[in-house]
């Protein structure tokens, strides 16, 4: 099989996707924290735009695995090794930033070895987790991000059913949200306001398996 004659449109979005978490990678490594998280804000846009056009046009035979490995290097592998570098060397950070890569790695694994459902995800998406911890670490506040690390780890290997979001029109706000951030992050002025609507908005989406079905059931 010849690759690039196989690629389509959406396959590149997926290569962008890992190499700005690979871009991540480096910034982390080089201390540039900021721009590490820019980075995988960035990645989870252009993994929604893959996704979308995938959804619309005729998708390679590559693209389920080439998609699955770039979100363990965007958001498994980039977070981990950002948290760890942010939090320290300590065994604590090491160990939790294991678990959350390998967690990462079984989440992925399910997914592609299982059918499809249009409307939910089995367990927390690995796009959602990896965001949520690399946000976390700009607050300084290392107790927080390590809970967060074993909390999503678990919520990623669990069967609770998180919604996917399908509408072209959320989905594009929600990328307008994280490129505002990402320029917040830029301007150095992620702190205050915007930590507390960051963690009501990530806590709003871990408690979606709980909080929807009792919505329809009140209904």
């Amino acid at each position: 099989m010849n690759v690039f004659r196989e690629m389509r449109l959406p396959d590149l979005f997926t290569l962008l996707n890992a190499l700005l978490g690979f871009a991540a990678v480096v910034a982390a490594s080089h201390g540039e924290f900021q721009i590490s998280v820019i980075l995988i804000l960035s990645a989870t846009v252009a993994d929604g735009l893959d996704g979308f056009l995938a959804r619309r046009m005729t998708a390679s035979q590559l693209g389920p695995n080439l998609d699955s490995l770039a979100d363990l290097v965007s958001f498994g592998v980039a977070p981990a090794v950002l948290a760890v570098i942010v939090l320290g060397l300590t065994w604590p950070a090491l160990a939790l930033g294991g678990i959350f890569l390998a967690c990462g790695m079984l989440r992925l694994a399910r997914f592609n070895v299982s059918s499809r459902n249009d409307l939910f995800f089995e367990g927390l998406p690995i796009p959602a987790a990896g965001l949520i911890v690399s946000a976390s670490v700009l607050f300084d506040r290392q107790e927080i991000s390590l809970i967060l690390m074993l909390l999503l780890s678990a919520l990623m290997v669990s069967s609770f059913s998180y919604p996917k979001i399908r509408d072209p029109k959320v989905a594009s706000i929600l990328s307008v949200v994280f490129l505002a951030a990402a320029f917040l992050i830029w301007r150095e002025d992620f702190g205050g306001i915007a930590a507390v609507v960051f963690y009501a908005a990530a806590a709003a989406y871990l408690s979606s398996p709980v909080v929807i079905p009792y919505l329809k059931k009140g209904r």
